[in-house]
């Protein structure tokens, strides 16, 4: 593992946990993931869901990609 994974764990570890504090502080539970790829494509991922949920997250996130593919407006568009 490199230098730059473990750093971005240590990122994505801190988010999670800001993340599940504030939402709990406003009284939702809702599933969450925090993820991000380093320059090596490696993908690092934190999440409060199980693995249903994380593979119905994949389907969307195969929907999103496909319309952003579709759309003639090709920047970093959010969802």
């Amino acid at each position: 593992m490199t230098n730059g994974v473990r750093t971005v764990e240590k990122v994505l570890t801190e988010a999670d946990v800001l993340i599940r504090f504030r939402l709990k502080e406003v009284g939702l539970d809702l599933p969450h993931l925090v993820i991000a790829a380093t320059p090596d494509g490696e993908v690092v991922l934190r999440s409060n869901v199980d693995p249903d949920v994380l593979r119905s997250f994949s389907e969307d996130l195969k929907n999103i990609a496909d319309e952003l593919e579709a759309s003639p407006r090709r920047d970093n568009q959010a969802h």
